[in-house]
């Protein structure tokens, strides 16, 4: 009872997170790191399931990954006196205490790495939310059922973000809970503030929706031919098949109306890039090479026409003309590639700890060279951002537990030694694709960093390595 209890609990906590602001405000920070926390608390199940090895060794690499990370940043807030500090956070410390002294202020002895402690504490809190998603989501969905009910709590929250960003742009108040968008107009936004972060959002929801569709052709007639298949699809699964079908379709138009180029190249990079895995490790499409190409051609065609129908039916001056250069395309273009060589700049002047976890926007002043009348608060590159902030051993931890636990999830849905019912691989699947698109999306972008969409992600990587209590074939 408690169980499903706590389930129900951590599937409204998602639902909810998008919608203030995508969790960015203060007011969202408490039940953002405590619900997961508590729910992690009071679940007495455990993460490891004997006979299920390479769903554990992601879940492992997942979960060290995250603890040394954790363990990377409150080491940054360990007080430490001057002649232990990294020079560059020693020579922070010195000028403010230079300044202290000269106001009259009382200083400390020792200082942290971090140059700014209250924001790197704020971002270990964070992370731990992030990781009692992740633990959670492994621990509780652990059956076919679960899975779906996460996959329909992540279509509901997408569809109802669509609807509201649409209903402020047709009109044409573009507020958001009341707050009225001053800075972004003619974009939808949802409840997020940025349309690239919301599109985002949705970019990541999309394989919940392939994978509703993907069980409901599988479950209407194995083996059968595509017409009779078809049939049955109509006779018996039409409405999972509908919802997920129409849920990806309003998906890929509410990214086309946002005019989110990033999410958009995102998610095709990740599917393109599930879809090349899946052909060359699949056992199944290995064995033969027609099935192989009917495979990719298909859908690559099926992406196109329905991307093709989008843009016919919106119109091309809410969608593709809007992808077109512009001049402030081009500031944009210089605004990012100043961030990037301002975050490599940090990154070298704090290499082996970084400046501390989420002080980017502290310390990218100390290495900024263009668009000075701006102040980079974000990388718009994970990756750089996380080297600019924790250092070499932050980044190589970080990087080294994403891939090594990518890689064994692939293992363990494709292949021969792929294991688990068709059901089970299959969001395992959509996870990887998921994984996948926020993976090409932080190269431009810093959604790791947007509470919502990082906390989702974590839901769905934690629900693909979840351990299963039962042997059942619909597990």
């Amino acid at each position: 009872m408690l169980d499903r209890a706590l389930l129900v609990l951590f599937l409204a906590w998602l639902a909810w997170l998008p919608l203030p602001f995508a969790s960015v405000i203060e007011k969202a920070r408490l039940p953002l790191v405590a619900v997961p926390l508590v729910i992690a608390l009071l679940s007495s199940r455990s993460a490891h399931e004997p006979g299920d090895s390479q769903r554990s060794r992601a879940y492992k690499r997942w979960g060290l990954g995250a603890v040394l990370l954790c363990l990377v940043i409150a080491i940054q807030l360990v007080p430490l006196p001057s002649a232990m500090l990294p020079a560059e956070s020693d020579a922070v410390w010195q000028q403010a205490t230079l300044v202290a002294k000269n106001l009259g202020a009382h200083t400390a002895t020792f200082h942290p790495i971090s140059i700014n402690p209250e924001a790197t504490a704020r971002e270990l809190f964070r992370l731990l939310g992030l990781l009692a998603a992740f633990h959670v989501a492994a621990t509780l969905i652990y059956t076919h059922g679960r899975r779906l009910a996460l996959a329909a709590t992540l279509i509901a929250a997408a569809i109802f973000e669509i609807f509201y960003g649409i209903n402020e742009a047709a009109l044409r108040r573009y507020e958001i809970w009341g707050w009225r968008n001053k800075l972004i107009f003619n974009r939808v936004t949802g409840t997020f503030v940025n349309p690239n972060h919301f599109a985002h959002y949705l970019a990541i929801i999309i394989p919940m929706a392939i994978f509703l569709m993907a069980i409901a052709w599988h479950d209407a007639a194995p083996g059968a031919t595509v017409a009779r298949r078809i049939a049955k699809v109509i006779e018996q699964n039409m409405l999972s098949f509908g919802i997920g079908a129409v849920a990806a379709i309003g998906c890929v138009a509410a990214i086309l109306v946002a005019s989110s180029r990033g999410a958009l190249l995102a998610l095709f990079a990740g599917t393109a890039i599930v879809t090349l895995i899946a052909m060359s490790r699949s056992h199944t499409l290995r064995r033969s090479r027609r099935r192989r190409m009917k495979f990719a051609v298909s859908g690559t065609v099926m992406f196109i026409v329905i991307l093709i129908g989008l843009v016919i039916y919106i119109g091309r001056e809410r969608t593709i003309n809007r992808f077109k250069p512009r001049d402030e395309e081009t500031l944009t273009l210089v605004g990012r590639t100043g961030e990037y060589a301002s975050a490599l700049g940090v990154w070298r002047r704090f290499p082996l700890f970084g400046s501390g976890a989420g002080t980017f926007i502290d310390v990218s002043s100390m290495t900024q060279r263009e668009d000075l009348e701006k102040l980079f608060d974000h990388a718009h590159n994970d990756y750089l951002e996380i080297g600019a902030t924790t250092g070499v051993l932050g980044f190589t931890i970080a990087i080294v537990a994403l891939l090594s636990g990518y890689a064994a999830l692939v293992r363990s849905t494709f292949g021969k030694e792929a294991e688990g019912s068709f059901r089970h691989r299959a969001f395992q699947a959509a996870a990887l694709m998921s994984l996948a698109i926020a993976m090409v999306h932080a190269l431009f972008d810093f959604n790791f960093f947007i509470p919502a969409n990082a906390a989702t992600l974590a839901a769905i990587a934690g629900a693909a390595v979840g351990i299963r209590r039962t042997q059942t074939p619909s597990s």
